[in-house]
């Protein structure tokens, strides 16, 4: 089975390519939705040419950290997979006992290149609800991310068939804001939402100085943890919170309505904690099986 995802991962970036270079003519081969583009506020992506290997780009957006029972998360979370407590405890002593640390996000992927293809992506976004510290290979110490459903914008098939050669459902998307991670509200405040059916997010948030729970570093830990839906094919993906995009990061308290998997039935969450931030990102270009960390 990992093998015939690589090879369909293959196959997905195969076309890509040939779009990207037969596609246009222009000096930069561009891959755009059907629609018209959209303008974004987002920076531009300035780290592509060192490391034109990669796909890489700008994400920006609102990560949360909401706490739910671990009787909830092991509900949820496949049962052949175990559960890291020891780990988030490690980094984060005053977490609750008993609960479980959820991330749900609502982000923007915006200037996405690949230089050594000479190609480029459109713009797109993309809700989740994401449970890390997961151990799949129950070793008691490797930390993956399990991520299976996705919102993305309909406008980018190719976005979404990228995520499903993951082995991840998609659910193709209207976003408000479209073109953005977020709109402003008053007194500093943001919302963004996804829809597609019955299927929904919505977070709306404002900034929290006083009570930052969840500093940078366990944001980085989480969000840069292997993701995985199927436990074959990993997507090494990597943020960077070291470069000036991430300056303006943000402490936000936020609420949080959601009508997704891997929920049977509509949830919301009030008064959670995290960052509304952009930062850089690497993302190899195919799928990696997925590897213990030594």
């Amino acid at each position: 089975m990992a093998r015939f995802s690589i090879l369909l991962q293959a196959q997905l970036f195969y076309t890509f390519m040939l779009t990207a270079i037969h596609g246009v003519s222009s000096s930069q081969q561009i891959i755009t939705s059907p629609q018209e583009a959209c303008t974004s506020q987002d920076a531009p992506n300035q780290h592509a040419q060192q490391h034109p290997t990669f796909v890489s780009g700008n994400l920006n957006g609102t990560t949360l950290i909401v706490p739910i029972s671990l009787k909830t998360a092991r509900q949820v979370i496949p049962k052949e997979y175990g559960i890291n407590e020891k780990a988030y405890k490690a980094i984060l002593p005053s977490f609750p006992d008993g609960m479980y640390p959820m991330m749900a996000q609502i982000v923007h992927d915006h200037d996405v290149q690949l230089p050594v293809y000479n190609a480029s992506l459109a713009d797109f976004s993309r809700a989740s609800l994401e449970f890390p510290f997961v151990d799949i290979f129950n070793d008691g110490h490797s930390s993956f991310r399990w991520a299976s459903t996705f919102m993305i914008s309909a406008t980018n098939p190719l976005a979404i068939a990228g995520a499903e050669g993951y082995g991840v459902s998609v659910h193709p998307s209207t976003f408000d804001p479209a073109c953005d991670a977020y709109a402003a509200l008053p007194h500093g405040g943001s919302y963004a939402r996804a829809q597609s059916g019955r299927r929904f997010m919505s977070v709306q948030a404002k900034p929290s100085w006083s009570h930052v729970p969840y500093g940078l570093d366990f944001l980085r830990n989480v969000t840069n943890q292997p993701v995985f839906a199927n436990a074959r094919l990993c997507d090494y993906f990597l943020r960077f919170f070291n470069t000036t995009l991430s300056s303006s990061a943000t402490p936000v308290v936020a609420d949080v309505s959601v009508g997704l998997e891997p929920f049977a039935q509509p949830r919301s969450w009030h008064g959670v904690h995290g960052w509304r931030m952009a930062t850089a990102f690497l993302e190899p270009v195919m799928p990696e099986e997925c590897r213990p960390m030594g």
